[in-house]
């Protein structure tokens, strides 16, 4: 899919890049679907009854910020240990940056709100949803990969292993995510096509 965008930007088709950007917008959301499946499901990880009450949530969201409560709770109570709190913070805020939001968009994109986003009712344009629609690209979706992957690396450790592999690699995924996120801070799509055509000319 980013070679397809890739190709598109060097030819400055920018209908190509908007279909192609919005299908890539819609991988994402499928594959956090597919990953949280396959971690909710994690052998000997969650008790059916609690696989069956996180699935019967209202939304995907709602899912991941109980599995991940469910989860925390066999490490210990956020409520009187203030590094699993802070640490519960954290992961939510993640879940609400990374996952929230860009389901927020897939659900509006899906349903072919594509130029335009309505509010919950459909009664009237969503301005704020509708830049934020507009203002996609494969650079930041291309970052949300990248972040989903570093938190279903902490979440996978909190199920499989809560007492030791949580604690031991926590601190390491966190370290590893936030330098991403710094090195790609400064990542914008102007620097993506300068650097696709810089390449692009080299190779006539």
């Amino acid at each position: 899919m980013t070679m397809d965008i890739n190709h598109y930007l060097i030819k400055n088709d920018s209908f190509q890049v908007n279909i192609k950007t919005k299908l890539f917008s819609l991988l994402y959301s499928a594959l956090s679907e597919a990953q949280f499946t396959q971690i909710l499901h994690t052998p000997f990880g969650f008790l059916h009854s609690e696989i069956l009450k996180i699935q019967n949530q209202r939304s995907l969201v709602e899912s991941w910020h109980l599995m991940l409560d469910i989860a925390l709770q066999k490490v210990g109570d956020w409520n009187t240990n203030k590094d699993l709190e802070t640490r519960r913070t954290t992961l939510k805020k993640i879940i609400g940056e990374y996952i929230e939001k860009p389901q927020e968009l897939r659900n509006k994109i899906a349903h072919g709100q594509w130029i335009h986003a309505l509010n919950s009712t459909n009664t009237k344009e969503n301005p704020d949803t509708t830049s934020r629609i507009s203002d996609l690209n494969v650079v930041k979706i291309s970052i949300w990969f990248e972040v989903h992957q570093f938190l279903c690396f902490i979440i996978r450790d909190l199920i499989q292993s809560p007492q030791k592999g949580f604690h031991n690699n926590y601190w390491t995924n966190l370290t590893n995510l936030e330098e991403f996120l710094n090195e790609s801070h400064s990542w914008t799509l102007e620097k993506r096509i300068k650097g696709l055509k810089i390449k692009y000319d080299n190779k006539k």
